[in-house]
């Protein structure tokens, strides 16, 4: 039986979850010390963490991530990523958005 798009994308977002969670702790930690749940905290919608603990939702939600290097751009990871990262970061999130509510991709 052949993957569909959607099982792809399902598994490069994860791949992606997994590989971008130690890159924003060590550079949120680099500027905000050990505060740096409470700063990712501030850019996720109440939705996100309303049941649960903001450390949990960012290991576990790609999303949560991807609003996180994008609220937190200008403050933590513009010195170490350039224009073409946020834009890459702002189609990711689109993908994610559009996976999320099953459009199709071709």
């Amino acid at each position: 039986m052949s993957i569909s798009n959607h099982d792809r994308i399902t598994k490069a977002l994860q791949l992606l979850k997994e590989g971008l969670y130690p890159f924003i702790e060590r550079e949120m930690k680099s500027v905000h010390g050990d505060r740096w749940m409470t700063a990712a905290n501030g850019c996720l919608p109440d939705s996100y963490v309303i049941r649960k603990q903001v450390a949990e939702v960012l290991q576990e939600d790609v999303s949560a991530l991807l609003i996180v290097m994008w609220e937190q751009w200008n403050e933590v990871f513009k010195t170490t990523l350039g224009r073409t990262e946020r834009s890459i970061v702002s189609e990711l999130r689109t993908v994610r958005n559009d996976w999320a509510h099953t459009k199709p991709f071709s």
